[in-house]
């Protein structure tokens, strides 16, 4: 049985992975221009063919910490925001051979919350660790899950994800920022207007069909010096009243 993380707890995560993103490093940032979403062919071919274009987010899943508090209680879409040293999306893909690549101005239009909820690694690679931002649109019922349950954070001043003075957007390149965003998405009508496109045939590196935030290959390590800031405490030390499930 696991114990929900409180928004106390979920902030001395964010400063955990505060020290671990300003630790030395040859990875500085980068700007970002799109959020991008790798999936098959067939789930974009079902999307227009069957779903009026529209990406319909899913129900939050219990990878990452466990004990994440919006596991099994928000939902919406994962993507990507790294991009490489010269600002494109990675090249490659563990999680489909085709890409959805939307102007990150419009998903900030849609939903311009932003709030902390993990910090990562995973079993299988414990080099890499990934923090996950969730954006909502105000007034949502996710909106107001988040106001109760994660620390907010501020787009203008925060080491992840930021907008500079000049109105650009910059993303960390020491850790993978994965944007799990809380609204429907009408793609085709954003095709149409410009503000998102479509990439074939990307190359699939890694465990096809894995994503950072889904099954056994996604759920956090136990033994990281850096994340797993609550080894120490026992899942059935409920020392802050947490909601059990």
């Amino acid at each position: 049985m696991f114990v929900v993380l409180s928004k106390l707890d979920l902030i001395a995560l964010q400063e955990a992975a505060v020290r671990f993103n300003d630790r030395p490093s040859p990875y500085g940032v980068a700007q970002c221009e799109y959020l991008y979403r790798n999936k098959p062919r067939e789930y974009f071919d079902t999307l227009f063919s069957e779903r009026g274009g529209i990406m319909r987010t899913y129900l939050k899943d219990a990878s990452g910490d466990l004990r994440s508090p919006i596991n099994g209680e928000i939902s919406g879409l994962f993507f990507c925001a790294n991009v490489n040293q010269h600002g494109q999306p990675f090249p490659y893909s563990p999680f489909g051979d085709t890409r959805i690549l939307i102007c990150v101005e419009e998903i900030l239009r849609l939903t311009p919350n932003m709030f902390f909820s993990d910090f990562c690694c995973m079993k299988n690679n414990q080099k890499i660790h990934h923090v996950t931002i969730v954006l909502t649109k105000t007034g949502s019922s996710a909106d107001a899950f988040c106001r109760r349950c994660l620390p907010r954070l501020d787009i203008n001043v925060n080491p992840f994800f930021y907008r500079e003075e000049d109105g650009c957007i910059w993303v960390s390149s020491a850790v993978f920022v994965d944007i799990f965003v809380t609204e429907d998405l009408k793609v085709v009508k954003m095709i149409g207007r410009g503000v998102a496109r479509m990439e074939d045939n990307i190359p699939i590196r890694g465990p096809r069909g894995k994503t950072s935030q889904g099954g056994q290959e996604g759920i956090k390590t136990n033994d990281c010096e850096h994340c797993d800031i609550f080894s120490d405490r026992l899942l059935a030390n409920n020392r802050h009243n947490f909601e059990v499930y």
